[in-house]
């Protein structure tokens, strides 16, 4: 009986292909007189250890690639484009709404009907699944999410389910997979995330809950919730290797800074200032983990002359768009990144590009040797993609707590002291000194003391952005949800257009779904967004 099924499923890939209109690719050419697909497994062949392998890493390279669109927009990371409506086009997304729907939440379906009676691997894909309908709520809003996966019913334009019910969909899932992981037996032969460890996944389900119960307002709901992720051992994350091909299994963003031709993307000035500036005038000293630099020092700062054919905004007299105290053109001391909306052309400067460091991109580790890097450097990109660290945690605890209270004060001070210890040593890196950790701490909790509560919030909300390198779809969130910092660095273009409080559908959606609309603008709010900040 269940072979039938599974052979159903699968001769089913034509109405599939046609169906996910969600994020209808083309389909190839099928012969419908075939039995069984020559190309395709048999139910026979059919393995959900098979089906797992493939889900878990493209879960990786799915949550990656959403946490750079968060990271980009609240400048973790660099953002090229002056005008928001035009940065992100609906065509961008076509491939993450495809890995979602035609790609992992399918082979999830799929997947169960091999799994049923392991639940060790049935819990891991409820836990994916629910990651993944969280955050395409947090982007787009309203999603598909009831017809999403029902082509084989003849339902081949599914429309948008609200993102209220999205969200009890995936907490529900999140129950479902506790529940599994609590019974245990089926793990598979591959548990890429905690080896095997079924009560670490119940820490990282728990936590999945808390996070959207904070983005929900449901602070009591959150609060009840005391199993989740509270220690380094416990973080919900991916280890990537050092294989350069065949197939690249290195961390994106250690194969996109580490070419032949020099260093990829720029990093975003406003956050290597942020943390190179540090607190009370002390660095932070995850800098040197997070960035390296490749040169000592940059063109018309730090007493180098200007050079307008690599770097032309350190030209004396440049146009500075910014207030007095934002950063400009480059944080100084080496650090050779771009500024927020920036997008010139690109010139010579690759070998000069700050590059992504040890942690958590596998990269190297900054040792003050100024030299340009290849690939083979540092790690190699044996890196992680983060999907919820203690650290997060406990940053979003101060949140709940209120970052004005002791229990604030006491949470946002685990929340450091846990990324610290994270980022000291990874991949091989040294390990951080104590006077370098400890004259960090102190002199935060010197400028906390005296703040005020505004201004603790932006101090809370940088100390969450830097423990988010690597994954920004909760800062995009936290800022969204409280508005702090209020400090960042504006785009470059004085009028770029309003914050986009969620993302355009999806084109392959908007256009070839019957029952989908493109949204209007970028103003509309997802669900659990109630606020009216001025976001920059």
């Amino acid at each position: 009986m269940k072979n039938n099924r599974i052979m159903k499923s699968i001769n089913k890939f034509f109405a599939m292909c046609l169906g996910t209109l969600l994020v209808l690719s083309s389909c190839e050419t099928a012969d419908l007189e075939l039995t069984v697909n020559p190309n395709a497994l048999d139910p026979s062949q059919a393995s959900a250890d098979f089906f797992l392998n493939g889900i878990q890493e493209d879960f990786a390279g799915w949550a990656h690639s959403f946490g750079s669109v968060g990271s980009n927009l609240t400048r973790i990371t660099y953002m090229s484009g002056r005008n928001y409506d035009n940065v992100y086009s609906p065509n961008s997304f076509d491939g993450r709404w495809q890995s979602a729907y035609q790609g992992m939440l399918e082979d999830i379906r799929l997947m169960n009907l091999l799994a049923e009676n392991r639940p060790y691997a049935l819990g891991m894909g409820e836990v994916m699944e629910a990651y993944i309908y969280l955050t395409l709520v947090d982007y787009f809003g309203d999603v598909p999410q009831v017809d999403a996966l029902n082509a084989a019913e003849g339902i081949l334009n599914p429309t948008a389910s609200a993102g209220a019910d999205v969200y009890a969909h995936a907490i529900s899932k999140l129950d479902a997979a506790i529940a599994h992981f609590t019974t245990g037996g089926g793990a598979p032969e591959n548990d890429f995330y905690y080896k095997g460890d079924g009560a670490k996944w119940i820490t990282a389900a728990n936590s999945l809950k808390k996070k959207a119960y904070l983005n929900m307002g449901n602070t009591s709901a959150y609060g009840a919730i005391s199993n989740y992720i509270k220690d380094g051992s416990q973080d919900f994350q991916f280890q990537w290797g050092t294989n350069a091909a065949q197939p690249d299994t290195r961390h994106p963003n250690y194969r996109s800074s580490y070419t032949p031709t020099g260093g990829g993307s720029y990093m975003a000035n406003w956050y290597m200032d942020t943390m190179k500036s540090g607190v009370g005038g002390i660095s932070d000293p995850r800098v040197f983990y997070y960035f390296y630099r490749q040169v000592e020092g940059v063109p018309g700062f730090d007493g180098y002359a200007a050079n307008e054919e690599v770097l032309e905004c350190g030209l004396e007299g440049y146009f500075n768009p910014y207030p007095a105290g934002i950063v400009f053109c480059s944080p100084g001391g080496g650090y050779w990144g771009r500024d927020h909306g920036n997008d010139n052309g690109i010139p010579p400067d690759g070998f000069q590009r700050t590059l992504h460091g040890s942690y958590p991109a596998g990269g190297k580790f900054d040792d003050r040797s100024y030299a340009s890097q290849k690939n083979g450097a540092g790690a190699g990109g044996a890196g992680v993609t983060p999907i919820m660290l203690s650290s997060w945690m406990h940053f979003m605890d101060a949140e709940v707590a209120g970052v004005g209270t002791a229990a604030g004060t006491t949470s946002v001070l685990a929340g450091i002291a846990a990324s610290m210890a994270k980022v000291s040593g990874f991949a091989g890196s040294p390990a951080m000194s104590s006077t370098a950790v400890d004259g960090y701490t102190n002199s935060f909790v010197s400028v906390w003391t005296n703040a005020s509560t505004s201004e603790k919030g932006n101090m809370w909300a940088k100390q969450y952005w830097i423990s988010l390198f690597g994954n920004g779809t909760d800062a995009y969130n936290a800022y969204r949800r409280t508005g702090f910092p209020t400090d960042v660095q504006p785009n470059i273009e004085p009028n770029p257009g309003s914050f986009p409080n969620s993302m355009w559908y999806p084109n392959n959606y908007a256009t070839r779904n019957s029952n989908a609309d493109q949204k209007g603008n970028l103003t509309g709010k997802v669900f659990w967004n109630s606020q009216s900040f001025n976001l920059k």
